[in-house]
């Protein structure tokens, strides 16, 4: 079952995959019911989805059913067909962009690895010359076996990406490694080998999200309406284009990839300190480094923070509170890599370009990000965002846009600094 924010997350998602065409491979596997959900938010992301079945898989389900979800014929071994309307293991592996086995049982892993095809899935899969993605699921036992786990080295050797499976109580009752990937956890995996490209392959990307929450006492703090959902979607559309990514934020609103290394911080100087230790990390060789900055950290710091609850009897009927400006984090980094800031206006657009622009000289930025909030059509918090790109000399207006779409746009700017 998917949790709210990942229905809200996946029912958010652009056609990124337009025109984009995915072979689903599925093997017998009580895991085959997920099958069901990866395929679904394939075709929402604007991608045509066939399906080819084993023998096997088609004892846990009926062809029809992934017939009815995928528009097109299924693909079996009762099916094959050669003649003016063909549909056979040439044809489908001529159709598609990527190949997915999903799940993909110890067997047919242990088979594809010794180069055996003797069922239409495996034959397909044989032919088939572009991009191919297993996501395995079975026994602990049958999964760790050390054939098993040579087959998947030996697979990994040929090019071919590994999904790997999640450890939780399996259909025998065995908790242990096995699961099937979460749909989305497929899905990412599937976006990244068809969306990345070679310039973002050769780059390290920090993304920080969200808005900075300062302690009053233990149980309260100062903060403000960031979702970090901007910052989300730019490290998800850094990943899906190939990058290495680490998010640095104070609220994870959306499910994100394995691949992006998350930090969870909650106060300005915890965001300092992570970003900090990744601008200190050792870089991969001939690697570009870029950092954006979409956190908004409090402008104003608690004096003093009060060890444990402060009681409404010791507060009063008026609560005093002390204040001391912020240090400026953006300001106060070195500059090691490129560095793209986020600025929040709410005045007319003329004055907001000037003081984002003004933002960019006395911060040594490379770019910002102008964030418009004039109206009540682009409030906090949203799945949408106005953005201006500002620069030096000119701006660009990337428009109003669900922030997913909005980061891949923010990340074609950002190639040209």
């Amino acid at each position: 079952m998917q949790t709210e924010s990942q229905i809200e997350f996946i029912e958010s998602l652009p056609k990124l995959l337009n025109g984009k065409k995915i072979i689903v491979g599925v093997c017998g596997s009580v895991a085959i019911y997920k099958t069901l959900e990866v395929i679904r938010i394939l075709q929402k992301l604007g991608a045509s989805v066939r399906v080819v079945m084993s023998a096997s898989a088609q004892e846990f389900i009926k062809p029809l059913l992934f017939e009815a979800i995928s528009h097109f014929q299924v693909l079996t071994q009762e099916s094959q067909s050669w003649g003016s309307n063909p549909c056979n293991h040439i044809e489908l592996a001529n159709f598609g962009d990527v190949f997915l086995i999903a799940p993909t049982s110890a067997n047919t892993l242990n088979k594809l690895a010794n180069g055996i095809s003797d069922n239409v899935l495996l034959e397909s899969f044989l032919a088939f010359d572009k991009t191919k993605i297993l996501a395995p699921a079975a026994n602990t036992k049958m999964l760790e076996n050390p054939a098993t786990q040579e087959s998947l080295s030996i697979l990994q050797k040929r090019g071919v990406q590994i999904v790997l499976p999640e450890c939780k109580e399996l259909a025998c009752g065995v908790v242990g490694n096995g699961a099937l990937a979460n749909p989305l956890e497929i899905v990412f995996c599937t976006l990244r080998a068809l969306l990345q490209t070679p310039f973002w392959e050769q780059c390290e990307v920090c993304v920080s999200g969200g808005g900075s929450r300062e302690a009053l006492d233990s149980v309260r703090y100062l903060s403000n309406f960031s979702s970090g959902k901007m910052g989300a979607s730019l490290a998800l559309a850094a990943y899906c284009l190939g990058a290495k990514v680490c998010f640095v934020s104070s609220q994870i609103p959306y499910p994100l990839p394995l691949g992006i290394e998350i930090q969870r911080v909650e106060s300005s100087n915890e965001f300092l300190e992570s970003i900090l230790k990744w601008q200190n990390h050792k870089p991969t060789p001939k690697k570009q480094s870029f950092l954006f900055m979409s956190a908004a950290m409090s402008d104003y710091v608690p004096i003093q923070k009060v060890r444990g609850k402060l009681k409404k009897q010791e507060i009063g009927k008026v609560w005093n509170l002390q204040l001391q400006e912020n240090k400026d984090i953006l300001a106060s980094l070195e500059k090691k890599q490129k560095t793209i800031g986020f600025k929040l206006e709410s005045s007319a657009l003329e004055t907001s370009v000037q003081n984002a622009q003004n933002a960019l000289k006395a911060k040594n930025l490379d770019a910002v990000c102008l964030n418009t909030i004039t109206d009540s059509s682009n409030p906090l918090e949203s799945q949408h965002n106005q953005i201006f790109w500002i620069r030096d000399s000119f701006k660009v207006d990337l428009g109003f846009s669900d922030k997913f779409s909005l980061s891949f746009k923010i990340l074609q700017e950002a190639q040209n600094l």
